[in-house]
């Protein structure tokens, strides 16, 4: 008889299959398994966690402290209170001469380069200067020394009848205006008209002695006159008496009688006197209108031979509109074709003051304030290559336009970019600013970009 003993843990785990097969797994890769129980782990993959916090608390450190300007993008052009003047070519032909060089200083009104004409523009500048000194004398009133330019020898420039046609398109002009000073010449102090003056004025002063003498003649003709009255009547007395006769008495008379006819042929050269002077004073009215005349009119041949002569400059001639340094524009050389609103220099001035027009998009308006700095990149002087022009806000205006808000932006330093790169100024530069407003801490911003994408 079998009796019944009792079955173990040990025993059903035993008999599990599963089990079996682990306990074969494991004495089968013991070693290994072994190994990698006992071997210690890596520094990184014990403390990696820790260090990765720490390298999160380490990066958000740097992105509070780093701060970056916050930047509003506008539009800007340049403009200039005194800017470089264009000189531009008002005829179609070849550039003959250039008398300046890059980088001169020019004064204003100065002759940069000349057009092609027929004309000698010697010849001209010379004239115009002879017509501004005529001029000036006339109003100094000093028209006696005008005569040292009037043409005299026929082979020279401004003479009535040139040989060599030096003058070209003002030959004709110039004919008219020597012939008025032709005529105006013999009006002057040497001249005929001012000799017969002279002595038309010598003529009136003896009139004017003559009738001093006639009335001095009539004054002791009077005293005469009363003295033989006082002896006619002393005679008459004595008639009445009876002691002179009758005949004496007559003659007394009769004396008497032909002194009192003497005095109406005085008053009658008197009157003759007077009569002469007005034709004098005539004369001489008439003389000073002829001189008043030609004068005019010859003045009016100086203005006319004057503006011909500043029309033929302003076409033909190239100058300095003010002041400053000449800079070309590009390759230009003598015996050039130049077109008509060709631009051959730039003027540039010594007190140029510049500063930039600038409009505001509303977008972020409310950050920009004046004294905020701005970086100024223009589209002509690309900024990675040229650098950026500093400039500073000076002024907003309140009141919006279409394109946005307009600033006044100035340039302390002047047209020189941040890499020390010169700007030439042009007309009409456009440039993209870029406003700097108040500086943001890094994890501000990545905080604010959070935010805008929730």
């Amino acid at each position: 008889m079998e009796t019944n003993k009792p079955i173990l843990l040990s025993d059903k785990i035993s008999a599990d299959p599963k089990i079996e097969s682990i306990k074969n797994s494991f004495t089968i890769h013991g070693n290994e398994i072994d190994e990698i129980i006992s071997k210690k782990l890596p520094f990184i993959v014990r403390w990696g966690t820790l260090f990765f916090f720490f390298l999160l608390l380490f990066i958000g450190s740097i992105c509070w402290f780093i701060q970056y300007p916050d930047i509003v993008i506008a539009k800007a052009k340049f403009n200039s209170i005194n800017a470089p003047k264009q000189v531009t070519s008002r005829t179609e032909g070849k550039l003959i001469s250039i008398v300046v060089k890059e980088n001169e200083t020019v004064n204003d009104s100065q002759v940069l380069a000349y057009m092609e004409s027929i004309a000698n523009p010697k010849s001209i500048i010379q004239l115009h200067e002879n017509i501004d000194s005529i001029q000036s004398f006339i109003n100094q009133n000093k028209t006696e020394e005008i005569i040292k330019y009037y043409p005299t020898n026929s082979n020279s420039i401004g003479s009535i009848v040139p040989k060599v046609n030096v003058l070209g398109e003002l030959q004709s002009s110039y004919q008219i205006y020597v012939q008025a000073f032709t005529v105006y010449k013999d009006f002057l102090r040497s001249g005929f008209y001012q000799r017969k003056k002279e002595m038309l004025f010598t003529d009136m002063q003896n009139l004017l002695k003559m009738h001093e003498m006639l009335n001095s003649q009539k004054e002791l003709f009077n005293k005469d006159l009363l003295i033989s009255d006082d002896n006619f009547k002393a005679n008459e007395s004595l008639a009445r008496d009876k002691v002179i006769s009758a005949l004496e008495y007559r003659n007394e008379k009769s004396k008497l009688i032909a002194k009192q006819l003497s005095m109406p042929q005085i008053n009658a050269n008197i009157v003759m006197n007077e009569t002469q002077q007005n034709d004098k004073r005539k004369e001489l009215a008439d003389l000073e209108n002829q001189i008043i005349v030609q004068k005019s009119v010859f003045l009016q041949a100086l203005e006319t031979i004057k503006s011909q002569l500043l029309g033929w400059e302003f076409k033909y001639l190239l100058k300095a509109p003010i002041s400053g340094k000449v800079k070309f524009n590009g390759f230009i050389q003598e015996k050039q074709e130049i077109k008509i609103g060709q631009t051959i220099f730039y003027l540039e001035p010594d007190n140029s003051s510049y500063y930039v027009e600038m409009f505001i998009p509303q977008y972020n308006f409310g950050k920009v304030k004046t004294g905020q700095k701005v970086l100024l990149k223009l589209q002509a002087y690309p900024f990675e290559q040229y650098g950026s022009v500093i400039g500073r806000i000076d002024n907003i205006n309140s009141t919006p336009t279409d394109s946005g808000f307009l600033a006044k932006v100035i340039i302390p330093e002047g047209l020189v970019t941040n890499f020390k790169r010169p700007i030439q100024f042009r007309n009409g530069l456009n440039a993209e600013a870029d406003i700097i407003t108040d500086d943001m801490r890094l994890l501000e911003r990545f905080y604010y970009n959070f935010i805008k994408q929730f």
